[in-house]
């Protein structure tokens, strides 16, 4: 029997406050990844917005030549409460020849662009499969500040899925290249080739410049270190694109940095971007004599592993891994997904799929500038408990702040999970569980005030 103990206490919170309390089903996730990169023009920011969509995932109905599903996609930047510019509006058509294609659909890249002045804006991405009337709205929090013009300065970096020299200009076109993004930004053995895209800014215009791209750990530690190149400066500005191969990559998150330098100037500045690498466990090459695919990484790239990871390893298996030396923790976190594995007798291991699958969507939801979405409160829930069954929000309302309510029906007989945004900035803290090794807060309410 599920239990709502808390329901008597919040709803006389919320008669006292005098708000309405807004409760929301679950609505569709279409699995659609969301990415941006910031880049400088005159008077302000240009910004383009990636979209990654499976085509699968959406109502297919019969059409001239096989089955076809519509859908409509809107961004727009919100600013307090109103749209200060025209939001971008487009429809796309997704075909099949039968519905038994559709599954084996790919994935295909989007894009929309937006040319606006500096300020705090929430992204909001809207979805409406046409044929069903499904409908979902993805919001993030996005910062645009000018690029100085005095001082080196890089844009965001893109991470793309291919770049190749353009026969006509779509709008994936950069300076006569179309840049493919990866707006996942995840990686596999199919597709290892990692391609990136930046503007830099401020140059002195005169002699050299170089670049230095270099993947790390998340603790930033040199994992691929390629060949710093010089080239003669064009100009202030410059626009540079390469490609970096992650096939000799584990399964992890790593960052792409890339530095700018300029020889003049003696001065250089560096981006980085997180990406995802997805490897399925090839069970020929295990040994927990070596620690299998761990065995080749250093300490502390290991250690970026367990930091994730950790995240759904009890106290036990927690324990044990800081106890142990370096080839004892690659052990650890092999043994570890062999016992987790539902299915030995296969090469895949569902379970490790479905963690990974879960990292993603906690970094494409809940991610921002500063912080992983894995490393936030609710991208931790969502990992270690999967979806919620239900959430109620409540947005900030007569100086009380905005909270929301995660309802899991099928977890210890039925929990909770509070989160309030207690600085004002879209950081929604864990403040209140009824689930076991979680805060528990009955006194939660005082956040609001």
């Amino acid at each position: 029997m599920y239990r709502f103990s808390l329901h008597k206490r919040l709803i006389a919170l919320l008669l006292f406050l005098g708000v309405i309390f807004a409760q929301e089903e679950i609505k569709p996730d279409f699995n659609i990844s969301v990415d941006y990169s910031r880049f400088s023009i005159e008077g302000g920011v240009y910004l383009d917005v990636y979209l990654m969509i499976p085509q699968s995932v959406f109502t297919f109905s019969p059409a001239e030549d096989g089955l076809e599903a519509r859908v409509i996609f809107q961004t727009a930047l919100v600013q307090n409460d109103s749209v200060p510019y025209p939001p971008d509006r487009w429809q796309r058509v997704y075909r099949a020849p039968n519905t038994a294609a559709i599954p084996g659909l790919s994935w295909v890249p989007d894009i929309s662009k937006f040319f606006v002045e500096p300020g705090d804006y929430i992204l909001q991405v809207n979805i409406i499969d046409v044929n069903s009337d499904k409908r979902q709205t993805i919001r993030k929090p996005i910062s645009l500040e000018m690029f100085p013009k005095d001082e080196l300065s890089i844009s965001d970096l893109t991470l793309a899925s291919n770049i190749i020299k353009a026969g006509r200009e779509i709008e994936f076109t950069k300076y006569g290249y179309d840049v493919v993004p990866n707006a996942q930004r995840t990686f596999t053995i199919n597709s290892p080739m990692m391609y990136y895209y930046l503007e830099a800014y401020g140059l002195s215009g005169t002699g050299n410049y170089t670049i230095h791209p270099q993947i790390l750990s998340l603790n930033e530690d040199v994992v691929q270190d390629f060949p710093i190149k010089t080239k003669k400066m064009p100009g202030t500005s410059v626009v540079e694109w390469g490609g970096v191969n992650s096939a000799g990559l584990s399964s992890g998150i790593y960052k792409l940095a890339v530095t700018i330098g300029d020889v003049t100037g003696a001065v250089q500045k560096t981006q980085k971007r997180t990406f995802y690498i997805v490897r399925p466990t090839d069970r020929s090459n295990q040994s927990t004599n070596t620690g299998s695919e761990y065995a080749d990484l250093s300490a502390s790239q290991v250690d970026d592993i367990y930091k994730v990871v950790s995240l759904i390893m009890d106290k036990t298996e927690k324990r044990l891994y800081n106890r142990s030396d370096d080839v004892g923790k690659r052990n650890v976190l092999t043994a570890f997904w062999e016992r987790k594995d539902p299915d030995p007798d296969t090469e895949l291991n569902e379970f490790k799929q479905e963690f990974f699958q879960r990292v993603q969507m906690a970094n494409r939801e809940f991610g921002s500038d500063t912080d992983a979405g894995w490393s936030t409160d609710r991208g931790r829930i969502i990992i270690k408990y999967g979806k919620p069954n239900n959430i109620e929000r409540q947005q900030s309302s007569l100086g009380a702040k905005p909270f929301i309510i995660w309802q899991y029906y099928e977890i210890e007989g039925g929990v909770e999970f509070v989160f309030v945004d207690r600085s004002g900035y879209g950081n929604f803290q864990l403040v209140h569980s009824e689930a076991r090794d979680e805060v528990q807060d009955y006194e939660w309410q005082r956040f609001l005030e």
